[in-house]
């Protein structure tokens, strides 16, 4: 038995699945803006310059996106199975504010902090 209504599972789905065809697309875009860039070249060495840092954010903005996305389809399967809104570490649910600003939460707030905190001991401890 979940323990979310399925008014709100079913409105959770309408945000996943908005969210999932503005990030596709987003990625039409980027591609057809691609080749409409590829057809023009610049001949100078600052415009080529800025063109090569406008790719390098826009790649990671992509690559930022492709994982949102994974996140969706995950978050939708997990609706499909009727396990969707539970805490990856604890099985406890999600709470409901957290899920309505980001859908696809695997983690509940405390254990996302916890995790949030390990990664940045973690990336201390490499520098």
């Amino acid at each position: 038995m979940s323990d979310f209504s399925k008014k709100f599972i079913n409105s959770q789905r309408e945000k996943l699945l908005e969210k999932k065809e503005a990030i596709q697309d987003s990625f039409r875009a980027f591609t057809q803006e691609s080749r409409n860039r590829d057809a023009t070249e610049e001949k100078e060495d600052g415009d080529i310059a800025e063109r090569f840092r406008q790719e390098k954010v826009s790649i990671g903005l992509r690559e930022r996106d492709l994982r949102t996305l994974r996140e969706i389809d995950l978050a939708l399967r997990k609706m499909e199975e009727g396990i969707y809104g539970y805490c990856e570490e604890s099985g406890e649910p999600i709470e409901t504010k957290r899920l309505e600003k980001k859908p696809w939460a695997r983690l509940s707030l405390v254990h996302a902090e916890l995790l949030e905190k390990e990664s940045n001991v973690f990336r201390k401890k490499a520098i």
